[in-house]
């Protein structure tokens, strides 16, 4: 393949990224469709036309594929706000424990995008009501609710609910962090081989390629933090979520709760290569 060509299916390539991410789908498969053409060997390029066109097919038979705006945030400031209150003397005036400092986890959101309106989820789909709002979170009692959340995401797992066993992986982990609570901490880090199953089963095929459901410019709405923007900025249809692993520059568990996090957002679509 001459070079000059190469290079022009290659652009036609990133442009239908971004036009997909902005959810111009049909942009996305008219400019993957002339990269096919001009690059017939390239996988890559025909494994995105052949996802953009299964995702339009969906879109046409469930118009609301993605409700990217409405979110539900995480309810473990208020949760601990509230027990930060109980049991000082000294007045919180709402506030919430400092967030761990620079270098540790940064603090991602549990927010979940609502499934359309009228929808009916299926038996093990989750859908609006399969949120925090129903997860056990006891103000009085922070054990109980590690306990509860360890539970919940044993046993969501064991269900087929990935989606809500990352979820209760990842309350339970924000509230080891922002308890400062030695017996929670030995309460969640005991069962962190369990959090890693529960946020790769969320996760799905290891050997997808994320790619990105949103613009870059939207990320910051998601409350997620640059170490998001990074991962993202490296998906581009080739990367499977294996190789995104091994160029995270961060601890495996780490990049799994953040890729975790990023499936439950809807942020981002992976692709079969």
């Amino acid at each position: 393949m001459a070079q000059d060509v190469f290079q022009e299916a290659r652009a036609l390539t990133q442009r239908g990224l971004e036009d997909y991410a902005r959810g111009r789908f049909h942009e996305a498969a008219l400019v993957w469709e002339k990269a096919t053409q001009l690059a017939p060997g390239d996988a890559r390029t025909r494994s995105l036309l052949e996802f953009v066109r299964k995702r339009i097919k969906e879109r046409e038979a469930q118009p609301v594929a993605h409700a990217h705006g409405a979110t539900l945030e995480s309810p473990i400031p208020g949760f601990l706000a509230s027990l930060t209150a109980v049991e000082t003397d000294e007045p919180t005036g709402g506030k919430f424990p400092e967030a761990p400092p620079d270098g540790e986890w940064a603090q991602i959101s549990t927010r979940r995008v609502p499934a359309p309106e009228g929808a009916e989820p299926g038996k093990n789909e989750p859908g609006p009501a399969d949120t925090w709002k129903d997860l056990p979170l006891q103000v009085d009692n922070l054990q109980a609710s590690a306990r509860g959340l360890l539970d919940e995401c044993r046993t969501a797992l064991r269900d087929g609910r990935p989606d809500r066993a990352a979820l209760a992986a990842e309350m339970a982990l924000q509230l080891r962090e922002q308890a400062h609570s030695p017996e929670v901490d030995g309460i969640v880090d005991s069962r962190l081989l369990l959090f890693e199953r529960a946020f790769c089963a969320c996760i799905g095929d290891m050997k997808s390629a994320p790619i990105r459901a949103i613009p870059s410019d939207a990320l910051d709405a998601y409350g997620f933090d640059h170490r998001a923007a990074f991962l993202m900025s490296r998906m581009d249809g080739t990367m499977s979520v294996g190789d995104l692993l091994d160029v995270a520059g961060m601890a495996r568990f780490d990049a799994l709760r953040l890729m975790s996090a990023l499936r439950r957002a809807q942020v981002v679509d992976m692709v079969p290569i």
